[in-house]
């Protein structure tokens, strides 16, 4: 699997959305590489133990510059295609 960002129009963008047990809205993170950084939640969730929780720190080139949360709360992770309506 490519972990390059694919081509898209110019005025399209892909976000990550992680899901999160306790929040009702999932966090919309923007990356430089969204394919990478989906790649990374998916592995923070197979590989997540409720007996050691760890922090994880992201930063993001949107309006989230950085977040942390715990491994263990994330419920699911997806990508979503989105326009875009002006600059990061």
């Amino acid at each position: 699997m490519s972990t390059s960002q694919p081509s898209l129009p110019p005025n399209m963008q892909i976000s990550v959305l992680v899901f999160m047990k306790s929040l009702a809205t999932p966090l919309v993170l923007y990356s430089d590489n969204a394919n990478q950084l989906y790649d990374e939640i998916k592995q923070l969730i197979k590989t997540a133990n409720p007996h050691t929780p760890k922090l994880v720190e992201k930063q993001g080139a949107g309006p989230l510059k950085k977040v942390a949360f715990l491994d263990t709360e994330i419920s699911g992770v997806a990508m979503q295609l989105e326009p875009v309506f002006g600059q990061r």
